[in-house]
Protein backbone atom coordinates (compact mmCIF):
# COMPACT_ATOMS: atom_id res chain seq x y z
CA UNK A 1 0.00 0.00 0.00
CA UNK A 2 1.29 2.96 -0.77
CA UNK A 3 -0.54 6.18 0.42
CA UNK A 4 0.54 9.36 2.96
CA UNK A 5 -3.40 9.34 3.17
CA UNK A 6 -3.95 8.49 7.11
CA UNK A 7 -7.88 8.52 6.33
CA UNK A 8 -7.47 5.82 3.18
CA UNK A 9 -4.42 4.00 4.98
CA UNK A 10 -6.67 2.87 7.83
CA UNK A 11 -9.68 2.25 5.54
CA UNK A 12 -7.33 -0.33 3.59
CA UNK A 13 -5.81 -1.77 6.62
CA UNK A 14 -9.04 -2.55 7.68
CA UNK A 15 -9.99 -3.98 4.63
CA UNK A 16 -6.29 -6.41 4.47
CA UNK A 17 -7.61 -7.46 8.18
CA UNK A 18 -10.75 -8.57 6.47
CA UNK A 19 -8.94 -10.41 3.95
CA UNK A 20 -6.99 -12.36 6.43
CA UNK A 21 -3.77 -10.81 4.48
CA UNK A 22 -0.83 -8.76 5.34
CA UNK A 23 0.09 -4.90 4.22
CA UNK A 24 3.41 -3.40 3.74
CA UNK A 25 3.38 0.12 3.66
CA UNK A 26 5.05 2.80 2.13
CA UNK A 27 3.84 6.82 2.12
CA UNK A 28 6.27 7.86 -0.41
CA UNK A 29 7.17 6.21 -4.25
CA UNK A 30 10.65 6.56 -3.27
CA UNK A 31 10.36 3.66 -0.87
CA UNK A 32 8.88 1.40 -3.16
CA UNK A 33 11.03 -0.31 -6.06
CA UNK A 34 12.21 -3.74 -4.52
CA UNK A 35 8.79 -4.09 -3.01
CA UNK A 36 6.84 -2.87 -6.18
CA UNK A 37 8.52 -5.65 -8.22
CA UNK A 38 7.59 -8.18 -5.29
CA UNK A 39 4.40 -7.67 -3.80
CA UNK A 40 1.72 -9.94 -4.95
CA UNK A 41 -0.81 -6.77 -4.88
CA UNK A 42 0.24 -3.19 -5.32
CA UNK A 43 -2.69 -0.76 -3.95
CA UNK A 44 -1.24 3.41 -4.45
CA UNK A 45 -3.68 5.98 -2.79
CA UNK A 46 -4.78 8.57 -5.18
CA UNK A 47 -2.67 11.07 -3.49
CA UNK A 48 0.77 9.06 -4.81
CA UNK A 49 -0.55 8.55 -8.68
CA UNK A 50 1.61 11.53 -9.76
CA UNK A 51 4.58 10.86 -8.37
CA UNK A 52 4.17 7.33 -9.26
CA UNK A 53 3.24 7.97 -12.97
CA UNK A 54 6.40 9.86 -12.84
CA UNK A 55 8.89 7.82 -11.05
CA UNK A 56 9.54 5.83 -14.15
CA UNK A 57 8.02 1.95 -12.23
CA UNK A 58 8.24 -1.34 -14.49
CA UNK A 59 4.86 -2.15 -15.72
CA UNK A 60 3.49 -4.43 -13.48
CA UNK A 61 0.18 -6.76 -13.20
CA UNK A 62 -2.06 -6.88 -10.36
CA UNK A 63 -2.07 -2.94 -9.29
CA UNK A 64 -4.93 -1.00 -8.18
CA UNK A 65 -5.90 2.82 -7.45
CA UNK A 66 -7.66 3.06 -4.32
CA UNK A 67 -8.76 6.74 -2.78
CA UNK A 68 -11.71 8.17 -0.50
CA UNK A 69 -12.82 10.75 -2.71
CA UNK A 70 -13.86 11.16 -6.37
CA UNK A 71 -10.81 10.80 -8.39
CA UNK A 72 -10.10 13.84 -10.55
CA UNK A 73 -9.75 13.71 -14.45
CA UNK A 74 -5.72 13.46 -13.79
CA UNK A 75 -5.89 10.24 -12.19
CA UNK A 76 -7.15 8.61 -14.88
CA UNK A 77 -4.50 8.97 -17.14
CA UNK A 78 -1.67 8.37 -13.85
CA UNK A 79 -3.43 5.56 -13.46
CA UNK A 80 -2.95 3.60 -16.82
CA UNK A 81 1.13 5.10 -16.96
CA UNK A 82 1.47 3.14 -13.81
CA UNK A 83 -0.48 0.29 -15.02
CA UNK A 84 -3.19 -0.06 -12.55
CA UNK A 85 -5.92 -1.97 -13.66
CA UNK A 86 -8.71 -0.27 -11.89
CA UNK A 87 -9.11 3.21 -10.00
CA UNK A 88 -11.60 1.97 -6.51
CA UNK A 89 -13.40 4.48 -4.52
CA UNK A 90 -13.49 4.01 -1.23
CA UNK A 91 -16.01 2.78 0.90
CA UNK A 92 -18.07 2.10 -2.63
CA UNK A 93 -15.78 -0.35 -3.76
CA UNK A 94 -14.55 -1.89 -0.81
CA UNK A 95 -15.83 -5.57 -1.85
CA UNK A 96 -13.36 -5.09 -4.88
CA UNK A 97 -10.36 -4.79 -3.08
CA UNK A 98 -11.26 -7.47 -0.71
CA UNK A 99 -11.23 -9.83 -3.77
CA UNK A 100 -8.45 -8.44 -5.14
CA UNK A 101 -6.83 -9.02 -1.26
CA UNK A 102 -8.17 -12.41 -1.53
CA UNK A 103 -6.61 -13.27 -4.55
CA UNK A 104 -3.19 -12.83 -3.61
CA UNK A 105 -3.61 -16.07 -1.30
CA UNK A 106 -1.15 -18.87 -2.55
CA UNK A 107 -2.34 -22.29 -3.37
CA UNK A 108 -2.58 -24.34 -0.90
CA UNK A 109 0.02 -25.88 -0.36
CA UNK A 110 2.88 -27.30 2.32
CA UNK A 111 5.68 -24.59 3.13
CA UNK A 112 9.34 -25.86 2.12
CA UNK A 113 11.49 -27.25 4.40
CA UNK A 114 13.69 -24.25 5.97
CA UNK A 115 17.57 -25.21 6.55
CA UNK A 116 19.62 -22.97 8.56
CA UNK A 117 23.91 -23.51 8.45
CA UNK A 118 26.15 -21.88 11.18
CA UNK A 119 29.84 -22.31 11.21
CA UNK A 120 31.19 -23.52 14.74
CA UNK A 121 34.29 -21.58 14.18
CA UNK A 122 35.42 -18.25 11.32
CA UNK A 123 36.31 -20.83 8.60
CA UNK A 124 34.98 -24.19 9.23
CA UNK A 125 32.95 -24.03 6.00
CA UNK A 126 29.41 -22.70 6.78
CA UNK A 127 28.96 -21.39 3.55
CA UNK A 128 29.97 -24.25 1.02
CA UNK A 129 28.07 -26.51 2.99
CA UNK A 130 24.90 -24.19 2.29
CA UNK A 131 25.79 -23.63 -1.26
CA UNK A 132 25.85 -27.72 -1.71
CA UNK A 133 23.06 -28.52 0.08
CA UNK A 134 21.08 -26.17 -2.00
CA UNK A 135 22.61 -27.53 -5.23
CA UNK A 136 22.25 -30.52 -4.49
CA UNK A 137 18.66 -30.03 -3.79
CA UNK A 138 18.41 -28.36 -7.02
CA UNK A 139 19.94 -30.98 -9.03
CA UNK A 140 16.76 -33.33 -7.17
CA UNK A 141 14.52 -30.67 -9.01
CA UNK A 142 13.73 -28.74 -5.78
CA UNK A 143 12.80 -25.61 -6.27
CA UNK A 144 15.60 -23.44 -3.80
CA UNK A 145 16.22 -20.39 -2.38
CA UNK A 146 19.74 -19.66 -1.17
CA UNK A 147 19.83 -16.85 1.68
CA UNK A 148 23.20 -15.19 3.28
CA UNK A 149 21.96 -13.94 6.34
CA UNK A 150 25.80 -13.04 7.65
CA UNK A 151 26.91 -9.43 6.86
CA UNK A 152 29.87 -9.74 7.74
CA UNK A 153 30.55 -12.63 5.48
CA UNK A 154 32.35 -13.48 2.72
CA UNK A 155 29.38 -13.60 0.33
CA UNK A 156 27.03 -16.19 -0.52
CA UNK A 157 27.64 -15.14 -4.30
CA UNK A 158 31.28 -15.94 -4.13
CA UNK A 159 30.34 -19.37 -3.54
CA UNK A 160 27.43 -19.56 -6.08
CA UNK A 161 29.96 -17.36 -8.56
CA UNK A 162 27.41 -15.37 -9.05
CA UNK A 163 29.06 -12.20 -7.73
CA UNK A 164 28.40 -10.55 -11.56
CA UNK A 165 25.11 -11.53 -11.99
CA UNK A 166 22.43 -9.39 -12.47
CA UNK A 167 19.75 -9.01 -10.22
CA UNK A 168 18.63 -8.08 -6.34
CA UNK A 169 20.41 -8.29 -3.28
CA UNK A 170 20.05 -7.57 0.11
CA UNK A 171 20.23 -3.65 -0.32
CA UNK A 172 17.69 -3.74 -2.16
CA UNK A 173 15.70 -5.33 -0.13
CA UNK A 174 16.42 -4.44 3.25
CA UNK A 175 13.46 -2.80 4.51
CA UNK A 176 10.64 -5.47 2.72
CA UNK A 177 8.10 -6.82 5.13
CA UNK A 178 4.82 -8.67 4.84
CA UNK A 179 3.70 -11.14 2.18
CA UNK A 180 6.24 -11.22 -1.30
CA UNK A 181 4.90 -12.70 -4.40
CA UNK A 182 7.02 -15.91 -4.34
CA UNK A 183 7.49 -16.29 -8.28
CA UNK A 184 8.07 -12.40 -8.47
CA UNK A 185 11.19 -13.12 -5.83
CA UNK A 186 13.21 -15.76 -7.62
CA UNK A 187 12.73 -13.95 -10.86
CA UNK A 188 14.36 -10.78 -9.48
CA UNK A 189 17.20 -12.34 -7.69
CA UNK A 190 20.60 -14.07 -9.56
CA UNK A 191 20.64 -17.94 -10.28
CA UNK A 192 23.15 -20.54 -10.60
CA UNK A 193 22.30 -24.02 -10.75
CA UNK A 194 18.82 -23.94 -10.52
CA UNK A 195 18.97 -22.01 -6.61
CA UNK A 196 17.92 -18.93 -6.30
CA UNK A 197 20.38 -17.17 -4.61
CA UNK A 198 19.84 -13.62 -2.22
CA UNK A 199 23.16 -12.00 -1.39
CA UNK A 200 24.77 -9.04 0.42
CA UNK A 201 26.81 -6.62 -1.75
CA UNK A 202 30.15 -5.50 -1.65
CA UNK A 203 30.43 -1.55 -1.65
CA UNK A 204 27.10 -1.41 -0.46
CA UNK A 205 26.77 -2.60 3.06
CA UNK A 206 23.33 -3.35 4.24
CA UNK A 207 21.83 -4.83 7.42
CA UNK A 208 18.60 -6.39 6.82
CA UNK A 209 16.11 -6.09 10.16
CA UNK A 210 14.41 -9.55 11.45
CA UNK A 211 11.39 -8.87 9.66
CA UNK A 212 12.96 -8.40 5.90
CA UNK A 213 15.13 -11.67 6.82
CA UNK A 214 11.76 -13.57 7.75
CA UNK A 215 9.58 -12.12 5.09
CA UNK A 216 11.94 -13.14 2.50
CA UNK A 217 12.59 -16.87 4.40
CA UNK A 218 8.61 -17.47 4.37
CA UNK A 219 8.22 -16.01 0.73
CA UNK A 220 10.85 -19.10 -0.64
CA UNK A 221 9.13 -21.27 1.62
CA UNK A 222 5.49 -20.63 0.15
CA UNK A 223 6.81 -20.58 -3.38
CA UNK A 224 9.41 -23.54 -3.41
CA UNK A 225 10.54 -26.45 -1.71
CA UNK A 226 13.68 -25.61 0.43
CA UNK A 227 15.53 -22.53 1.73
CA UNK A 228 19.06 -22.67 2.94
CA UNK A 229 19.90 -19.45 5.43
CA UNK A 230 23.91 -19.17 5.64
CA UNK A 231 23.82 -17.66 9.31
CA UNK A 232 26.29 -15.70 11.56
CA UNK A 233 28.59 -17.05 14.20
CA UNK A 234 26.67 -14.09 16.56
CA UNK A 235 23.52 -15.78 17.52
CA UNK A 236 21.43 -12.10 17.79
CA UNK A 237 17.79 -11.94 17.67
CA UNK A 238 17.88 -12.18 14.17
CA UNK A 239 19.43 -15.08 13.69
CA UNK A 240 17.96 -17.09 16.84
CA UNK A 241 14.18 -16.20 15.16
CA UNK A 242 15.51 -17.90 11.79
CA UNK A 243 17.06 -20.63 14.03
CA UNK A 244 13.94 -20.45 16.01
CA UNK A 245 11.45 -21.05 12.96
CA UNK A 246 14.39 -23.65 10.88
CA UNK A 247 13.48 -27.12 10.65
CA UNK A 248 17.07 -28.14 11.08
CA UNK A 249 20.07 -26.21 12.14
CA UNK A 250 23.48 -27.42 11.19
CA UNK A 251 26.80 -25.97 13.16
CA UNK A 252 29.63 -27.20 11.12
CA UNK A 253 32.79 -27.63 13.56
CA UNK A 254 36.50 -28.93 12.24
CA UNK A 255 37.53 -31.91 14.42
CA UNK A 256 40.13 -29.51 16.77
CA UNK A 257 39.94 -28.71 20.24
CA UNK A 258 40.21 -24.94 19.59
CA UNK A 259 37.44 -25.00 16.86
CA UNK A 260 35.26 -27.22 19.41
CA UNK A 261 35.61 -24.58 22.37
CA UNK A 262 34.94 -22.16 20.31
CA UNK A 263 31.37 -24.05 18.85
CA UNK A 264 30.90 -24.33 22.38
CA UNK A 265 29.27 -20.60 22.12
CA UNK A 266 27.68 -20.98 19.17
CA UNK A 267 25.70 -24.43 20.12
CA UNK A 268 24.58 -22.84 23.21
CA UNK A 269 23.13 -19.99 22.44
CA UNK A 270 21.32 -21.89 19.25
CA UNK A 271 19.84 -24.35 21.49
CA UNK A 272 18.15 -21.61 23.39
CA UNK A 273 16.32 -20.93 19.89
CA UNK A 274 15.74 -24.33 18.79
CA UNK A 275 15.56 -27.85 19.72
CA UNK A 276 16.64 -28.86 15.95
CA UNK A 277 20.18 -27.98 16.25
CA UNK A 278 22.66 -30.50 15.19
CA UNK A 279 26.55 -31.35 14.28
CA UNK A 280 28.45 -31.71 11.25
CA UNK A 281 31.76 -32.56 11.69
CA UNK A 282 34.69 -31.86 9.06
CA UNK A 283 37.68 -34.29 9.14
CA UNK A 284 40.64 -33.77 7.66
CA UNK A 285 43.82 -35.11 7.66
CA UNK A 286 45.43 -35.09 10.77
CA UNK A 287 41.92 -34.13 13.11
CA UNK A 288 42.56 -35.59 16.57
CA UNK A 289 39.37 -35.64 17.35
CA UNK A 290 36.30 -38.49 16.80
CA UNK A 291 33.45 -36.99 15.04
CA UNK A 292 30.88 -38.91 18.12
CA UNK A 293 33.67 -37.51 20.87
CA UNK A 294 32.84 -33.82 19.26
CA UNK A 295 29.14 -34.57 19.59
CA UNK A 296 29.43 -36.31 23.10
CA UNK A 297 31.32 -33.20 24.50
CA UNK A 298 29.31 -29.99 22.90
CA UNK A 299 25.80 -32.38 23.97
CA UNK A 300 25.07 -31.93 20.47
CA UNK A 301 23.35 -35.11 18.21
CA UNK A 302 25.74 -36.13 15.00
CA UNK A 303 24.46 -35.13 11.88
CA UNK A 304 27.03 -36.04 9.35
CA UNK A 305 30.64 -35.55 8.80
CA UNK A 306 32.66 -34.48 5.87
CA UNK A 307 35.79 -35.21 4.59
CA UNK A 308 38.79 -33.28 3.05
CA UNK A 309 37.11 -32.28 -0.97
CA UNK A 310 40.30 -32.17 -3.13
CA UNK A 311 39.53 -30.09 -5.39
CA UNK A 312 37.07 -28.05 -4.14
CA UNK A 313 39.35 -24.82 -3.27
CA UNK A 314 40.28 -24.74 -7.12
CA UNK A 315 36.59 -25.27 -7.73
CA UNK A 316 35.46 -22.31 -5.80
CA UNK A 317 37.78 -20.13 -7.45
CA UNK A 318 36.72 -21.24 -10.88
CA UNK A 319 32.78 -19.91 -9.71
CA UNK A 320 31.62 -23.42 -9.50
CA UNK A 321 29.19 -23.91 -7.15
CA UNK A 322 30.09 -26.85 -4.25
CA UNK A 323 28.53 -30.12 -5.00
CA UNK A 324 27.77 -28.83 -8.91
CA UNK A 325 29.17 -32.75 -10.06
CA UNK A 326 27.44 -34.50 -7.95
CA UNK A 327 30.22 -36.72 -6.51
CA UNK A 328 32.20 -35.56 -3.48
CA UNK A 329 31.76 -35.98 0.12
CA UNK A 330 29.47 -32.43 0.12
CA UNK A 331 27.13 -34.21 -2.42
CA UNK A 332 27.08 -36.66 -0.70
CA UNK A 333 26.75 -35.53 2.80
CA UNK A 334 24.09 -33.05 1.41
CA UNK A 335 21.88 -35.91 -0.22
CA UNK A 336 22.11 -37.64 3.10
CA UNK A 337 20.91 -34.49 5.37
CA UNK A 338 18.14 -33.68 2.50
CA UNK A 339 17.29 -37.39 2.83
CA UNK A 340 16.93 -37.46 6.27
CA UNK A 341 14.92 -33.94 6.69
CA UNK A 342 12.30 -35.52 4.17
CA UNK A 343 11.30 -38.73 6.17
CA UNK A 344 7.88 -38.32 8.00
CA UNK A 345 8.42 -36.41 11.47
CA UNK A 346 11.75 -34.96 10.49
CA UNK A 347 10.23 -31.64 10.20
CA UNK A 348 8.97 -29.57 12.82
CA UNK A 349 5.49 -27.96 13.22
CA UNK A 350 4.91 -24.60 11.78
Amino acid sequence: MVTADEVLLDDVLRLVAAAGREADVARDVRQVRARWRLAPLVLIGLDQLEAAAGAGLARRDDVLAVGTGRPSPSSWSHAVRVGASRVLTLPEHEGAVVEALADTADPDRSPGSLVAVVGGRGGAGASVLAAALAVTAARLDRAVLAVDADPLGGGLDLVFGVEDTPGLRWPDLGEVSGRLSPAALVQALPGAGGVAVLSHQRGRPADPGTDAVLAVIRTGQRGGDLVVVDLPRYVDDRAAAVAAAADLVLVVVPAEVRACAAAATVTTALMRASPAVRLVVRTARGSTLDPDLVSTNLGVPLAGTIRAEPGLLGALDRGEAPGARGRGPLATLSRILLRDLARPGARRAA
